[in-house]
Order: C-alpha cells, then structure tokens, then sequence
C-alpha cells in the first residue's frame, strides 16, 4: 500500500519496494513484491535506480531460492530477471525441490525456466527426467 501512495516511479516509492524485499519472508511475499515493483523502475532510467533495482531483485532471488516453493521458483523464473550469476544455482534449487516429485509436467516447467534462465546442461537434465518420470 505503501508503494501506492508515493509518488509513481519515485526514490521514495523505490526504496518501499527495497523494504518490502528486504522485510519480505516466504515466496509468496517476495512474489507480492515484484508486481508491486511493476512499472517502479523506468526502463532507461539512472544509475542510482539501476542500482536499486539491482539490489531488490538480488535480494528476492536469493531469499526465494532458500524459502520458496517449486511452484513460487518456476513462476519466477517465467516472469522476472534473474542475473546470470545466479541461474544456475537457482535452476539446481529448483531440481531439489522437484526430487520430490514425479509428474513430468513438473519436470517440463523446470526444463523451461532453465531455457529461459540459459542453463543449457540444465535445460537437458530437465528434459531427462520429464522422459524418465513419463515413462519412455
């Protein structure tokens, strides 16, 4: 609600969303906290709000990758940025959480998110275990 009453694209609407993502504590609040930050950070904008924007995604990537779900991971991974050097563990978090699970479809949504996080070994696996987990 916060973000809402600053003014739009604003310093001070962007250090509401660094807050949230810094106070942010399960998945489902760090995900809350990207679509609040849609439109926050202009594209084109200064170094001062790259930076900022920067550190917000840094800091829910990583929070996300220790308190989020399967599911939280691959719609993240779907819909923001995640810097390049954090894909692969990121991807590699979402193959933990997917041991647990033998549906491919689950596997597929991880062969995707790799494909777009440009995993390529990872993409591979992915495709591997859906093959396996279907059964061929």
């Amino acid at each position: 609600m916060a973000a809402s009453l600053a003014a739009p694209q604003s310093p001070a609407q962007q250090k509401v969303i660094l807050r949230m993502a810094q106070k942010s504590s399960n998945g489902k609040e760090l995900l809350l906290t990207m679509r609040a930050a849609a439109g926050v950070f202009p594209a084109g904008n200064g170094p001062r709000e790259q930076g900022v924007e920067s550190q917000v995604n840094s800091i829910v990537t990583a929070k996300l990758m220790k308190l989020g779900t399967l599911d939280q991971l691959t719609e993240y991974a779907t819909s923001y940025s995640v810097n390049p050097e954090s894909a692969r563990p990121f991807v590699q978090r979402m193959f933990q959480l997917g041991d647990e699970d033998s549906d491919p479809r689950v596997w597929h949504r991880i062969r995707v998110a790799a494909l777009r996080l440009k995993v390529d070994d990872l993409v591979r696996q992915a495709q591997i275990r859906a093959d396996q987990t279907a059964g061929r």
